[in-house]
Order: structure tokens, then sequence, then C-alpha cells
């Protein structure tokens, strides 16, 4: 028995021109009448020129680079507004943004376009054909212009949208030499990024106006006479050489989307979108073995806007309940408007299922209870605390792989990863629950012996007998680091518990330097101003 081969997908790719941006964009803004004509200005020197013109403005022979005076000049009745560079910008990704309903891969290919890669992507929207209408029919019922092409080289769908026929679809790659044949030499820059004018001068010099002029011609003759760069970006306008895009965003297989023929806005179908969406990311994180620390809800409004909700959690989760209480929290915040038109769930950051939540924890979950033991109850605190007051400001405290002390933890946001190269806590005897961040000086009562623990000491006024006393622990500094904290080099550490009950830790600093049979570490006078004073410090409780 064989088996037949895999079909491989066609690599497809669906460009959007909006050659009226700046003003599209200022007519919504400024709520300017559609009859009248607008234009976007810059200042040039001492003058002011056209930077962008309408549809209704260029049908009057304006055209950017004409200075304004002579625009108004042939149309009196002309509305000039400021060109706003960083406006424009802003609304292309925003644009961006919206297009992630289509596919998860966006790039924005130039200041008034968008690329995307609809691999595998175009029978969720009825095929290439029905793809392409959708997307130009709802961005023109937002007041945009737009120009739209589907292509199999990303090169090649900029270049027919930009300069072919209107909604214009080459699905195949054999296509586009055809396709491509009677748009200008000029194109080639949208395939390379950048062309040499010189190049391209030179291809009208010798008649060369058309790709298709160029198709007959011997590559090394091409390269020879106008430049390497021009056969590099025939090739990628061609599909013949990789053209790969840019996304703005890393690309996640856990994502799932939810589309309605009719916008929905009332709360109760929002959520019941929603649940189905979180059963999907269910059912593949159980059967990948993997649980999610954060989950981000995508609302595609019907006014072309878009807005976010993200959540995270302290644990990787995979649970529907659970998922869905924490985004419930965050939903009074989304504003449906005219309506959402499509819902995309994405899990950007998941992590290893631990095998130990499988039972008790997920039942408790799937229950609605939250969890049984102590953990899944302070697991579901913190998530809870995460989406309120934002991960950034929830820490946990984590080990750092370090001798000292006082560089032996740190503090690590809640909705980060537990799998650091120092994930467990080492089981040192010893250590206190409680670290001071600066270790108090203590006032010894006795003349100990080096190597010998207090017996009294005095801390902030008060008077403590020793009673047990466990040591010593000689911790040394890292000699390759000068640390202002051990300047006095070893410190020998004891544990002691005074009559009261009340246990510390504490440390003689200076032991290197102390001779045997000094007193150098208690309070009264030695006599021998030349023999360095060991210090005692508390630096930790119990």
């Amino acid at each position: 028995m064989t088996t037949a081969p895999l079909a491989r997908l066609n690599a497809l790719y669906l460009a959007l021109w909006f050659p009226c941006l700046s003003t599209d964009r200022l007519r919504r803004e400024k709520q300017i009448n559609a009859d009248r004509a607008l234009v976007a200005t810059r200042r040039a020197g001492s003058g002011v020129v056209l930077a962008a013109v309408d549809a209704l403005a260029a049908s009057e022979g304006l055209a950017p680079g004409m200075t304004l005076a002579s625009a108004r000049a042939i149309h009196p009745d002309l509305r000039a507004e400021p060109l706003d560079p960083a406006a424009d910008a802003a609304l292309v990704q925003r644009l961006a943004d919206w297009c992630d309903r289509y596919s998860p891969l966006v790039a924005v290919a130039g200041s008034d376009r968008l690329v995307i890669e609809a691999t595998g992507c175009t029978h969720l929207f009825g095929g290439e054909k029905a793809m392409l209408t959708d997307a130009r029919d709802r961005l023109c019922r937002t007041g945009l212009s737009v120009r739209a092409a589907l292509a199999a080289s990303p090169g090649a769908a900029i270049a027919l949208a930009l300069h072919g026929s209107q909604d214009c679809v080459v699905s195949e790659r054999r296509g586009l030499s055809t396709a491509l044949a009677d748009l200008p030499v000029s194109a080639l820059a949208l395939a390379e990024g950048a062309m040499d004018r010189e190049a391209l001068t030179g291809m009208h010099r010798v008649g060369l106006h058309h790709l298709g002029d160029l198709y007959q011609l011997p590559r090394a003759a091409l390269a020879t006479r106008f430049g390497p760069a021009v056969v590099s970006a025939l090739d990628r306008l061609l599909g013949q050489a990789s053209h790969p895009i840019a996304p703005r965003r890393p690309t996640t297989p856990y994502r799932f989307r939810l589309a309605f023929a009719d916008p929905i806005g009332l709360r109760s179908d929002i959520d019941a979108a929603l649940v189905q969406l979180l059963l999907d990311l269910s059912q593949q994180l159980q059967e990948k073995a993997m649980g999610c620390r954060r989950l981000t809800l995508t609302a595609c409004r019907a006014d072309g806007t878009v807005q976010e909700i993200t959540i995270g959690t302290s644990r990787p989760v995979r649970a529907a309940p659970p998922l869905m209480r924490l985004l419930a929290e965050k939903l009074e915040s989304l504003d449906p408007g005219f309506g959402i038109d499509c819902l995309i769930l994405t899990a950007p950051i998941v992590e290893p299922f631990e095998h130990d939540q499988i039972d008790s924890r997920a039942l408790a979950e799937e229950s609605g209870t939250g969890g049984t033991t102590a953990d899944d109850r302070l697991a579901s605190v913190c998530d809870r605390l995460i989406n309120r007051l934002g991960g950034e400001n929830l820490f946990r405290l984590a080990p750092v792989d370090s001798r000292l002390p006082d560089t032996a933890q740190g503090q690590r946001p809640a909705v980060s990863s537990r799998r650091d190269p120092a994930s467990d806590w080492p089981r040192t005897v010893g250590r206190p629950t409680r670290l001071l961040g600066q270790p108090i000086p203590l006032v010894p009562l006795h003349a100990p012996r080096p190597g010998d623990p207090l017996v009294r000491f005095r801390l902030r006024g008060r008077e403590h007998r020793v009673r047990i006393a466990q040591g010593p622990e000689r911790i040394a500094p890292d000699w390759w680091r000068r640390d202002a904290a051990w300047v006095a080099g070893a410190r020998d550490y004891w544990q002691v518990e005074d009559e009261a009950g009340q246990r510390f830790w504490i440390y003689r600093d200076g032991t290197a330097g102390a001779p045997a049979g000094s007193d150098s570490g208690s309070g009264v006078e030695s006599g021998k101003a030349d023999t360095p004073r060991p210090h005692w410090f508390l630096h930790g409780l119990w």
C-alpha cells in the first residue's frame, strides 16, 4: 500500500493599499463632507505644498508636490489640513491589528500598505476572491479608500494592488508572469525595497517600459547593464526567489477565531462566544499537555476598530472555567460599539502542564471551586490580583544561584515563567524565613573568644540572653567581586535562641583579622588600639 504525498499549500499574500490614507483619516476625524475636495499639506522651504490629495482633488488635477497657492487657484473651495505623519502611522498600526481577523501574519509594508500572509486561511472566508472582497468591503464601510490584490508572492500582491486592476487574484505562481507583464518597471522597487533611479531611467531609455519586456532578456545581461538588484527584484515578483514578510507579532499555534454573520453586542452573546473559544483552547492544550500563562482576547468591531483584553496566570492553566472567570472581570471594559463581528483568542505564552494538577485540581477547576488544596486557593487569589492590579505590580520570591545570603533570592513578577535556571529553593539548613535588607548592629555584653557565640547582647536597647546557639557557619565572599557589604571578609553565622524563645540569625564580621585569644568582639575596650575589632550583626529572623 502506497501513500500519496501531502499536497503543499500554495503561498498566498493579500496586499491592501490605502491610496488616500491621510485625507481619509482627516475626513473621518474632522467630519468633512465627502463632496468637498481635501488635501494634506506640509512646509517646504518658505512655502506650503500638497503632501496628499483625495480622489476628488486628484480628479481636478491636483497632485502632491503642487504649491497650495496653485492648488487654490485651480480649486478655490479646497479644504487644506496639515499633514500628521504620526497619526497616519498610528492608523496603519490599528489597521494591522484589525487585519489579525484574517491571519496572525500581518506585516506593515510601507506608510500606506499592509501585507497579510493568507496561506491556509482563505477557505475560512469562502476562497481567495471572497476573502479579498470581504476585507475590501469592510474597510470601505469605515470610510477608507482601499485597493486589494491577492497573489502568490508578497511583492506581486503589492505591485498588483498599486498598478494592476481592482481586486486582482493570482493564486498560482505560474500565472504571475502574465498578470505582471503590463506593469511598469518601477514596480521592481516594490520587491527590492529600493531601486536605483538610474537603473529605471536606463531601462526606459532603451525601450524597457513594462515588466514583460524583461522576461525574454538574458538575466546575466540585465545584471551587467542595470545591476543585480533588477534581477533579484524580478525573481521575487515572479515567486522564483524567497521574499519573506516580517510579521508584527510572533505566531502561536494556540489561536482560535470566531466570526459572526451579524455583529453581536449583548454581554450574553459575547460570553457564549467566549466560552466556545475557551473550550476549543482547553481541548488543544490538553492534547499537547500544556497550560497557558497569558491569554489575549481580540474583539474586531464593525467600525474597523480593535479592542484587546489580556490576562495572566501565576501557573499554567488549561481548564475553561477559571480562565472564563479571569476574563469576565475585564469584559466590562469591552465596548462593542456598533457590534463585534469577530473574536480572536490567542495564548501567546504557554508552559508544560504540571502532572500534579491533572486529577483533583482539574476537577476542582471544572466544578468552579477554584481548587481544593492551599496551593490551588493561593494560585486562584494570585491570578485575580494579577488581573486586577496588573502583572507588573505583583511579585514573588525566586531563588538565585548564589552562595551569599544577601543575593540568594530575588524578586520576580508573579506572571513570569517558573522554569528558570534556579527553579527550586535549595534545601539549606539554617536559613531564616525573614532576611533583613540591612543588617542591624548588635552590642555584645561580654567578651567571647574567637569561634564562640554571644551569650548576652543588646539589640535596640533591649538585652537578650542566649539559651541555645548553633554554629558557626562560615560564609566567604566572592573573591572576584568587590562588594561593599562584604569588605571585612568572611562571616561566621550563628543560629541563636534567647530565653524568651525568640530566634535570631546573627554573624560576626571581620573574623579573618582577629588574632587568637583576643576579645575583639566585646563592647569593652581591650586596651589594644591596633587590634582589628570584629562586629556582630543581626541578619535574619525566624
